[in-house]
């Protein structure tokens, strides 16, 4: 999952028009938060990327005068889209409100413990990933993780991260790097 501004969920304009893409809602919707609930309950893994969960989310004017009105309250407590003067507006999502409050004070733990090691180690020197270490009489899920070079990180390699991150005793990497490959 990532938390952020991939969270807001756009319309794409028809062909034949040249509008704006549309916001149209922020996940999760009410059932895709009873599956997420369901998720955890039944303790089934789940990593939550936080590298971009303090970025705003840039939409312009145009974008956000025909964004849904429950969308505009839902942001900023009002309907009234013309309010706002600047071409670019800068949005704030709640962080991790789709979460427990007690995962949303450890992830904002694992943010504050994670910018201290960023800003003693230089970045060529750190991991691509960088997880919430797994602690006693914490769930196992969610885990918590920042993505520290993101093109770093491909599918595959994220996956393999996932299932060592979630693996119940020691287990072999499935997803190493042939010799030569291009990190990106």
């Amino acid at each position: 999952m990532l938390e952020g501004p991939a969270r807001v969920l756009w319309k794409e304009p028809a062909p034949e028009r040249a509008s704006h893409w549309t916001p149209t809602g922020i996940w999760p919707d009410e059932g895709q938060l009873a599956m997420v609930r369901e998720h955890l309950e039944s303790e089934r893994p789940l990593l939550v990327l936080l590298d971009e969960a303090r970025n705003p989310v840039p939409i312009l004017r145009e974008e956000w005068q025909a964004a849904p009105c429950r969308l505009l309250e839902d942001l900023t407590g009002t309907c009234h889209g013309d309010l706002m003067d600047d071409e670019v507006i800068e949005l704030r999502l709640p962080f991790l409100d789709w979460l427990p409050a007690a995962h949303r004070d450890r992830a904002a733990r694992f943010l504050s413990d994670s910018d201290t090691a960023l800003s003693r180690t230089p970045v060529a020197l750190l991991p691509p990933l960088m997880a919430e270490k797994k602690h006693d009489g914490v769930p196992p899920s969610p885990r918590f993780a920042r993505r520290i070079v993101p093109n770093a990180l491909t599918a595959s390699r994220l996956t393999a991260a996932i299932e060592h991150l979630f693996a119940a005793g020691p287990q072999q990497c499935t997803a190493g790097s042939r010799l030569g490959e291009v990190i990106r």
